[in-house]
């Protein structure tokens, strides 16, 4: 894997984030997912989780090393073509299925692959999808539910083996806390009509497991600190090239006195290249502040690189910030959102494929009180660089995949642990 594993897809084969599952992946607007461009397979439309009539059309872009792709349905190769089609049409009977494009170059070499669920129904028909979570998936309480359903349906509620847990509109977010850590639960959502008929409904069963709870951090307001000291005027602004082996920091980036990041010379940066930046800053203040010994828990260069690697997530959906601080002992992963705090570092990924790296600032609530999105601060195109931005959880290709949202708090170094 090249040492460069950025994170940004542009919704042009690789961005910033993306929104299916796939491996070496990306993003759209600016936002960050990882892999090399030249590799990536990155399927457009339909969206993960989208409910679509048969038949569909299965929009596709390709990096210039793709010579050819293969889509499998439910396990079972479908079709494949030549890269320059862009698009394959596709006949499936009702129901849910799970998609799978992968890659190829020219020697018949497996590059990479996006994978997604798509629901088909009949045109008319009544129709619901529990898009978050996902069939078998492992999460944490509270458990946050997302469910789409056909514009006939008004009323949607969800069941947990057996019992209702509440209603929620489609597209929208309900959080829930499930009894019964580390055991299988029967999850359902049914969707009724105005006059009460239920017309569709779907099910999943999922494992709640158990959550971490993190001690606040000292980190966090050096890293709420340094991100204040970056003009927001546009003069930071949103750069992601292609085929270069830049790091997306505005500045240069030096540990154990070599520079390990080379910054651009007109103070540009891409999201996770910037998330990094900062926690390599407020790492140099917190080691001074403390009498460190000048080293990240005592990793060497290459080590750090490696980190980087992690941070810079290494596959299409991981959790990229998470995985970089447990695997070094600086850190852990915050798993309840009641538990989110400003200064912590997120990995989340929107329902189109497309992710995004970001420092949490606070949540965003609707007129009840209840979470619908959260605010940030990183850098995207839509704010023409380093800002405050907001976005929210839902199920449109757009929105942010609850089950995708990933938080992790860097710990003062009297807390870091063996590695």
């Amino acid at each position: 894997m090249n040492g460069r594993i950025t994170a940004c897809l542009v919704l042009v084969l690789a961005g910033c984030g993306s929104g299916g599952k796939s491996e070496k992946k990306h993003g759209d607007d600016g936002e960050d997912a990882t892999f090399l461009r030249a590799d990536t397979v990155q399927v457009t439309s339909p969206t993960n989780g989208e409910t679509v009539e048969s038949p569909f059309v299965l929009s596709f872009e390709a990096g210039k090393n793709v010579d050819h792709v293969a889509l499998s349905v439910d396990g079972v190769e479908y079709d494949s073509t030549q890269v320059a089609a862009g698009e394959l049409t596709v006949t499936l009977d009702d129901g849910l299925h799970d998609l799978e494009l992968a890659g190829f170059d020219a020697d018949d070499g497996a590059l990479s692959t996006h994978t997604l669920q798509v629901r088909v129904a009949e045109a008319g028909a009544s129709w619901v999808t529990i898009q978050s979570p996902s069939q078998g998936d492992h999460v944490y309480n509270p458990v946050p539910f997302v469910i789409a359903a056909s514009d006939d349906l008004v009323d949607l509620e969800i069941y947990v083996d057996g019992s209702s847990i509440g209603t929620v509109d489609a597209n929208g977010l309900l959080s829930a806390d499930i009894p019964g850590e580390g055991e299988a639960h029967f999850v359902e959502a049914r969707g009724y009509t105005s006059d009460g008929h239920m017309r569709g409904s779907d099910s999943i069963t999922l494992t709640v497991e158990q959550g971490s709870a993190p001690e606040g951090s000292g980190f966090n307001a050096v890293v709420l600190d340094i991100l204040e000291s970056y003009a927001t005027d546009g003069s930071h602004d949103y750069y992601w090239p292609e085929g270069d082996d830049w790091y997306g920091t505005t500045r240069d980036v030096e540990y154990r006195d070599q520079l390990v990041a080379e910054g651009d010379p007109e103070g540009r940066c891409y999201c996770v290249g910037l998330t990094w930046e900062v926690m390599m800053r407020a790492f140099e203040s917190v080691d001074a502040s403390t009498g460190g010994d000048g080293t990240l828990n005592g990793m060497s260069v290459s080590e750090l690189n490696e980190f980087r690697v992690d941070w810079f997530v290494r596959d299409l959906y991981g959790d990229g910030v998470v995985t970089a601080v447990e695997n070094y002992g600086i850190g852990e992963q915050v798993t309840s959102w009641s538990d989110v705090q400003p200064g912590d570092f997120i990995q989340f990924w929107r329902n189109s494929g497309s992710g995004h790296s970001v420092i949490f600032i606070d949540w965003e609530r609707d007129a009840d009180g209840d979470i619908e999105g959260f605010e940030y601060w990183s850098t995207q195109s839509s704010t023409d660089g380093i800002d405050y931005n907001s976005e929210y959880f839902g199920s449109s290709g757009s929105s942010v995949d609850a089950s995708h949202f990933f938080v992790a708090r860097a710990a003062m170094p009297a807390d870091w642990t063996g590695w």
